[in-house]
C-alpha cells in the first residue's frame, strides 16, 4: 500500500511552476540548438567552435571572434542568430526559480509573503548580474 504524506498548495503550485518553465526552456535550447548544430544562421563557426571547445572562457572567444567577452550580454546582441537565441533558453531556465516563487506569494501566510519577496528580489539580482557585470 502507497502512502502519501499531504502536501500543501505552495509546494504543489512550486513544482507545478517549476515542472513547467523548465520543459519550456529546455525546449527551447533544444530547438534553437539542433537549428544551430544544421548550420541555420549560426554566430559561431561550429567547426570553430569544436576545435576550440577545451580552451579557458577568455581563450576561447579570443579565437573565435577575435576579441574579449566577459559577460553574458554578447548573445543580447546576436539575437537573430541561432547559437544566441539557444541562450534564450538558458535565460528562461535561469528564471525558473524566480518564476516559481512569485506564483507561491499569493497562498503565503504574511511572514512568509515577507521572506518570499526578499528571495524573489536576491534571484532578480542573482539573474541579472551576470547579464550587466
Amino acid at each position: 500500500m502507497k502512502h502519501e504524506e499531504p502536501v500543501d498548495s505552495m509546494g504543489v503550485t512550486f513544482s507545478k511552476v517549476t515542472r513547467i518553465c523548465t520543459l519550456v526552456g529546455l525546449l527551447i535550447m533544444i530547438l534553437f540548438g539542433l537549428l544551430y548544430l544544421f548550420g541555420l544562421n549560426p554566430y559561431m563557426d561550429i567547426n570553430s567552435v569544436a576545435k576550440h571547445w577545451g580552451k579557458p572562457a577568455y581563450k576561447f572567444w579570443y579565437d573565435i571572434k577575435g576579441n574579449d567577452v566577459n559577460n553574458y550580454s554578447w548573445f543580447l546582441s546576436h539575437l537573430s542568430k541561432m547559437d544566441s537565441l539557444s541562450m534564450i533558453g538558458i535565460f528562461f531556465l535561469s528564471l525558473t526559480p524566480l518564476v516559481s516563487v512569485l506564483f507561491i506569494i499569493p497562498h503565503a501566510k504574511k511572514i512568509y509573503k515577507i521572506l518570499l519577496l526578499i528571495l524573489a528580489f536576491e534571484l532578480i539580482f542573482s539573474i541579472i548580474k551576470p547579464i550587466i557585470l
